[in-house]
């Protein structure tokens, strides 16, 4: 049976799968009720067989033929009870499946980038897809099986009923085969655990050898890829094999006990008949009854079996849906539809691992309508400052203030509806390319969409294509050059017509003209929007309002182009070292 803690466990996820469920009640009573028909049926049908039997050593072949007839009808009747119990089952799973995957993928997205960062893709494509299928169906069958195992109980005082001796055998062989099902459940559940874990790491690998197809070819490390998706194919093959074993095994020994116990139930039949303890007719009753009482046994092992499955699957998606298992997004309450985009850094200091800060007691302000440029060597942060400012990633000490806020305090709409990011490789969704557009500004006319592109030097290129606007992109854009899929991630970002525009190398991937495009197009902006870039080519930032040196984790030194040649020789290197690119 479940332990203290496991029972506590199941209970409270019943309750937790309940709230997505309930919108199907009526549908999940009809259900019920239908399988405790059934079941009750079940108890009748061999009470009717038996008299078949009856009639036909008798020589009534009226009432044989009456007998007949009724068990034909009640078998029809069946089937048309299974028909719509099948209906109901696969709406209330349909319901249930729907709305369980819709919470973890809101979930998920709630869910910290930095957390992202630490696990496989697997892990919440597993959990999206196969443990929010076997919760939706485990919940039916566990009803089934619960209807299933009520309407046997009758059975089994029936059976005592009509003959005590008879009934104690059904009952010790039942309770045999029980313990074989435990047993048979206790070692699946023990593989179940890490076949999902192994599984999850599988997902993961697959996913990365499709998405990342292109790299893996051009690297040439096919057999690399392989190799490691081999090892976790495998791996996942053989715990799903030790998992077919134990059924076989002990399906293998269920069967050959369930043979034996129903020859020596005849064999103790016989023994009782001749003993006149049993009559024929209540012999016949009770060896049709006999095996209800295994099923009944069956189907508590049945129960155990799911309850267990049910509370491996419920824990892995509710560590998404409702623990604390994977840190959350927090945002605050204030809500402003427009921010001016005043941006200031007080003492900021982030760091993505223990002991390795990239930000160190960071401050600098910038006004609304500024256009800013962010440069220094790699991996000093400037990237990392975006992430903050987006609060893709929250700030280990100190704070960042948006028009006079704490960035904590403000709501998630203030900060996404005011801010929008074109990065070095942004992705492009396997939709069309209208399709892709229509994320940033779901109502967009054609006419704004077309204005946005034109911005971003792309809707001739997009025009061009057969299918224009409608063109089907691929998975991450793959049919886009790097560059064109920049353009069309500013094009997405000026459709939002957010106060604040920030790009993250948006132009690195870009040729010579088509970087001088993009760039009079961000001079376009320039005055109507707070614009903050962070820059590889300084040449491309030089007519920056501001511009931040940054070193060390901190702003070594700030100022206009003209100045910061002057005054920082740090800024006067690197800006030289540009110009022999």
């Amino acid at each position: 049976m479940m332990r203290r803690k496991e029972k506590s466990n199941f209970l409270k996820n019943i309750k937790r799968t309940w709230q997505y469920m309930k919108s199907s009640k009526w549908n999940l009573f009809v259900y019920a009720s239908a399988s405790v028909l059934e079941g009750v049926i079940g108890i009748v049908l061999p009470l009717i067989s038996a008299k078949i039997i009856l009639n036909l050593t008798d020589g009534l072949m009226n009432q044989l033929m009456l007998t007949a007839l009724a068990v034909l009808l009640i078998e029809l009747f069946l089937y048309i009870l299974f028909y719509f119990k099948s209906s109901f089952y696969q709406k209330i799973y349909q319901k249930t499946l729907v709305d369980l995957q819709m919470a973890v993928a809101r979930e998920t997205l709630k869910i910290e980038v930095s957390e992202m960062d630490k696990v496989s893709t697997g892990v919440f494509i597993d959990r999206l897809n196969k443990d929010t299928e076997e919760i939706a169906s485990m919940f039916m069958e566990y009803t089934f099986w619960i209807s299933q195992v009520v309407s046997h109980i009758g059975i089994v005082f029936a059976i005592f009923a009509v003959n005590k001796y008879l009934f104690i055998y059904a009952l010790f062989t039942g309770i045999v085969i029980f313990i074989i099902n435990k047993k048979k459940l206790d070692k699946r559940s023990e593989v179940r655990k890490s076949l999902k874990k192994i599984r999850e790491r599988k997902t993961g690998l697959t996913s990365e050898l499709v998405r990342g197809i292109r790299d893996i070819k051009v690297l040439n490390a096919e057999h690399s890829i392989l190799k490691q998706t081999e090892s976790s194919i495998v791996r996942a093959s053989k715990e799903e094999i030790k998992m077919m074993n134990i059924s076989r095994v002990y399906q293998y020994i269920e069967e050959n006990v369930r043979a034996i116990s129903d020859f020596l139930f005849i064999v103790f039949g016989c023994f009782l008949y001749k003993e006149g303890l049993l009559t024929i007719p209540i012999f016949v009753i009770v060896y049709n009854y006999q095996g209800k009482v295994k099923s009944l046994l069956t189907g508590v092992s049945k129960l155990l079996e799911y309850s267990k499955q049910f509370i491996v699957s419920s824990d892995r998606i509710f560590e998404i849906i409702e623990d604390d298992t994977f840190k959350k997004e927090k945002f605050g309450t204030i809500t402003r539809k427009k921010l001016s985009g005043h941006i200031l850094f007080d003492h900021v200091s982030f760091q993505y691992k223990e002991d390795s800060p990239i930000l160190n007691k960071m401050s600098f302000e910038i006004y609304p309508n500024e256009k800013v440029a962010f440069v220094g060597k790699s991996g000093v942060g400037k990237t990392t400052i975006f992430n903050l400012i987006t609060k893709l990633y929250s700030v280990t000490d100190g704070c960042i203030y948006l028009d006079g806020h704490a960035i904590e305090d403000l709501t998630c709409d203030t900060l996404r509806n005011n801010m929008s990011i074109i990065t070095q490789n942004p992705y492009i969704f396997n939709f069309s390319i209208k399709e892709n557009l229509l994320l940033a500004k779901e109502d967009a006319s054609m006419e704004e969409i077309r204005t946005a592109c034109k911005l971003a030097c792309i809707d001739e290129y997009i025009m061009s294509l057969p299918d224009a606007y409608d063109t089907m992109v691929g998975e991450n854009g793959v049919i886009l050059s790097g560059g064109q899929k920049q353009r069309l991630a500013i094009a997405r970002a000026l459709l939002m017509k957010t106060e604040i525009i920030l790009f993250d190398e948006a132009t690195s991937a870009l040729d010579n003209e088509t970087q001088g495009e993009i760039q009079n197009a961000i001079a376009n902006l320039k005055g109507e929007y707070t614009i903050l870039i962070v820059a590889h080519r300084l040449s491309t930032i030089i007519d920056s309002d501001k511009i931040f040196v940054v070193e060390g984790g901190k702003v070594l030194a700030q100022g206009t182009h003209k100045e910061l040649l002057k005054s920082c020789s740090f800024y006067k290197g690197l800006y030289e070292k540009d110009l022999q690119v």
